[in-house]
């Protein structure tokens, strides 16, 4: 038997044994395996059937593998298992981006330990699994979840609201570590990130802790299909029209999408952080009751109409110190200017990834011999 042959056989032996015939003895099977720990996460698997976000009659609905069918597809239930108990998800008013949403699978199960009045905006670049999710999403009541459609590479970082919760459904080349800027202080993001010198992937989990400083712990080694880059994709453009959330914006001029929070007086209170609605509080009470200033001079219907919806949904929430990019980490062989690839031999010079390491190699297989002579020489000085 050829060795092609016998590995498709153990892969079919393999998947008679993980498939079940309901979402809940797939939860049982999930359970007995470790991949569900914390009872809330177990809950939010039992609430949200799998076969739900794909076609009907699917026969690996309850399977622990990956399903792909056309542009359906999704990972191994016990991969969103582990990535739900690396979020922590311990609160119900935590704000979380899904970069890369897919089917909306995973944004339902989230949705069911941070509540349906958190902020929940879903990522995706291809137009016809936003509206597959919109409808599946819909369909469970779970009607505040943002789908919006377009490329994570596009996302203009400093104009876009920060998260609590990040996922990323796609395997993130290091250049994707960008990312990491969009999470709050304290905030955690989860994603299948590229190994250092590899186009190998590790599940991360990095907490932002201050500033730019990251604490990064390993989950479990995973293969994804990367993030498409937004010059790899078929459609080079995003069209303002598939923006049709609150929560996306879309420039013409450069092609950025800019994620936005709700507009106060055109979208649900609860949906704001606590930061915000305490000020509002404060400012109706003393719109009414401290006379003689500049506060009680201002009727309240004005607040209401032509201020507060002015004002940006985090706007008082605590702000980082974002710092700028460090001169000369910009990639060898593209100019990318988040390079985080350096070379292994000489650490001077910087890549996006191994591809543009290796066409950039040519020209720098002369000089790298002599820049790491040059390193070393500088350690030892140091010493």
């Amino acid at each position: 038997m050829a060795s092609v042959d016998l590995e498709r056989l153990f892969q079919q032996l393999y998947l008679q044994n993980q498939r079940h015939d309901s979402q809940q003895a797939l939860c049982a099977a999930l359970q007995e395996e470790g991949c569900l720990a914390s009872t809330r996460v177990i809950e939010a698997f039992s609430a949200v059937d799998r076969q739900h976000f794909l076609e009907e009659g699917c026969e690996d609905a309850y399977t622990n593998a990956p399903v792909r069918l056309g542009d359906l597809h999704q990972s191994a239930p016990s991969v969103y298992g582990n990535a739900l108990e690396a979020l922590e998800l311990s609160r119900p008013d935590l704000s979380f981006l899904n970069v890369g949403s897919g089917t909306g699978y995973f944004s339902a199960l989230v949705a069911q330990l941070i509540g349906p009045c958190a902020l929940h905006v879903g990522l995706e670049r291809k137009e016809s699994l936003v509206k597959h999710a919109r409808e599946k999403c819909t369909s469970l009541g779970l009607c505040n979840i943002q789908f919006i459609c377009g490329n994570c590479y596009r996302i203009e970082v400093d104009s876009s609201i920060k998260f609590d919760r990040i996922y990323v459904g796609a395997g993130a080349h290091r250049d994707a570590r960008f990312l990491w800027k969009l999470l709050k202080p304290g905030g955690i993001i989860v994603g299948p990130f590229q190994d250092e010198g590899s186009d190998s992937q590790t599940l991360l989990k990095a907490k932002r802790v201050d500033g730019n400083k990251f604490c990064v712990s390993p989950q479990t080694a995973v293969s994804y299909a990367w993030l498409v880059r937004p010059d790899e994709q078929a459609e080079t453009r995003v069209t303002p029209g598939s923006l049709t959330d609150s929560l996306g914006a879309f420039s013409p001029q450069v092609n950025k999408i800019i994620l936005k929070g709700p507009e106060w007086g055109h979208s649900n209170s609860s949906l704001f952080p606590w930061s915000f609605r305490r000020t509002v509080v404060y400012l109706h009470w003393a719109s009414h009751r401290v006379h003689g200033s500049l506060l009680g001079r201002l009727p309240w219907e004005c607040w209401c109409r032509h201020i507060l919806p002015w004002l940006a949904f985090d706007a008082f929430e605590p702000r980082l110190p974002e710092p700028q990019d460090e001169p000369g980490i910009a990639c060898a062989t593209c100019g990318n200017p988040r390079a985080c690839l350096a070379c292994s031999r000489c650490r001077s010079v910087r890549y996006c990834d191994r591809g543009c390491q290796q066409r950039h190699w040519p020209s720098h297989k002369s000089d790298c011999k002599k820049l790491a002579k040059g390193t070393a020489a500088d350690k030892q000085a140091e010493q």
